[in-house]
């Protein structure tokens, strides 16, 4: 007999192990780990470790493992395919919970499997409650790819932290149709009149007519309408003119630039032009109603800096009757002060505003701070106060010129002094 046959004789097969009952079933494992070993104590186990009190319990396999995954591990052990049923290990939808705790650590998630309006409203309180922008935003781009956009608007309105999210978002990414949508579904129309004003400037290019054309057109769509802001509308009919008379003018440098620039470039360049002249300063300030504030903030600036003192005294000095010395500015005496030292200008001229100030502590103070001594000596004569001059004398240098006129003055019999 050979070994084939040898091996399929009915005696040999009944003596011979059989591997096709290897697999077992999910029960015969879970008790598997519920069996007791026979012949053995809880005390033999640990004899050898001198141990008596310790007790063991049996731990069921089913604690450890679930009697799904087990399934499946039979299955993939028996080569069968798994049925549908058993496939379905996971729940078939995450939980709003889940998904809100993937979108803040970063994690990848499908947010349509949220299709009903309840799970989505859920998701968006539940972003903004945790107060992650990112997922915020996230949400809200969910629902408008997903809701009618009505609807959207809707729960927006209710929900400010998210609208605002989605407005800047819109806006940062020019999304200007959109936005103007949003808003005048909102009734804040003018607010979008604004944001498409700002776009428009923006992006306007080197087309000074496609330009005007453009807000021309939103003049009459948009700020003509009731409701918008008065001053919004005068400051885009203001922008309008001016980019008229840029195109009338015709000088490419300077186009584009502010009524302020404008200004500046005048007086540096057409100073001396009379009222009347395109470019002459003080048409340019009657055209666009500049004030006399923003006009003596320019002329100050652009005189001073190209070292034309004559013109800055000549601006804010004037002689009255009687040929005395007077201040006259638009700008706030210390504002003027501070400018003009920051300018660099000479003592003598900052000692002719300083004197100027009303007030003798106010005086005294501010020629302290621009060390204008002279200022400083008079004013502490006009007070009578010796003492405080002769301490003042002492900060001087000797036999500098202030310093002669401090001891001068205290040498002076005529005046009275109080201490």
């Amino acid at each position: 007999m050979d070994d084939d046959d040898y091996w399929n004789t009915s005696e040999t097969k009944a003596k011979a192990l059989s591997f096709d009952d290897d697999v077992l079933s999910p029960q015969e494992i879970l008790a598997i780990g519920q069996k007791s070993y026979s012949g053995q104590s809880e005390e033999s186990i640990f004899s050898n470790l001198n141990i008596t009190s310790a007790k063991s319990a049996a731990v069921p396999l089913s604690s450890l493992v679930s009697s799904k995954v087990l399934e499946l591990i039979l299955l993939a052990q028996s080569g069968k395919c798994p049925s549908k049923e058993t496939k379905q290990v996971l729940p078939s939808e995450e939980t709003v919970a889940m998904t809100l705790k993937r979108l803040t650590l970063g994690r990848s998630c499908s947010l349509h499997i949220h299709r009903s309006l309840k799970s989505k409203t859920e998701l968006l309180d539940g972003a903004l409650a945790i107060g992650d922008g990112n997922a915020v935003l996230t949400v809200v781009l969910f629902l408008i790819q997903t809701l009618n956009k009505k609807l959207v608007y809707e729960l927006l309105s209710s929900r400010p932290v998210a609208l605002n999210h989605y407005i800047s978002f819109l806006q940062n990414e020019g999304k200007i149709t959109e936005l103007t949508d949003l808003l005048t579904m909102l009734g804040r129309s003018p607010e979008g009149a604004m944001y498409q004003y700002q776009h428009t400037v923006k992006t306007q290019g080197n087309n000074i007519d496609a330009l005007l054309r453009k807000l021309m057109n939103l003049m009459a769509n948009h700020f003509d309408q009731p409701g918008v802001d008065q001053h919004q509308a005068k400051m885009l009919a203001d922008y309008i003119k001016l980019l008229e008379w840029q195109k009338h003018v015709n000088k490419p440098e300077l186009t584009y630039k502010s009524v302020l620039q404008w200004l500046a470039y005048n007086c540096a360049n057409h100073w001396h032009e009379g009222a009347g002249n395109a470019m002459s300063p003080l048409t340019l300030c009657q055209r666009h109603q500049i004030s006399p504030l923003q006009y003596d903030w320019v002329v100050l600036n652009v005189h001073a800096k190209s070292g034309k003192w004559d013109i800055v005294e000549s601006l804010f000095t004037k002689k009255d009757w009687l040929g005395r010395t007077t201040v006259s500015s638009h700008i706030p005496i210390e504002t003027l002060l501070a400018r003009l030292s920051e300018l660099q200008a000479s003592k003598q001229i900052l000692a002719t505003y300083v004197n100027k100030v009303a007030g003798s502590d106010d005086r005294l103070r501010l020629a302290h701070m621009y060390k204008i001594h002279s200022v400083v000596i008079e004013t502490l004569a006009k007070q009578k106060d010796r003492t405080a001059l002769t301490n003042y004398k002492m900060t001087l240098s000797p036999q500098s010129e202030e310093y002669i006129l401090a001891e001068n003055t205290l040498r002076d019999s005529t005046i009275k002094w109080k201490n």
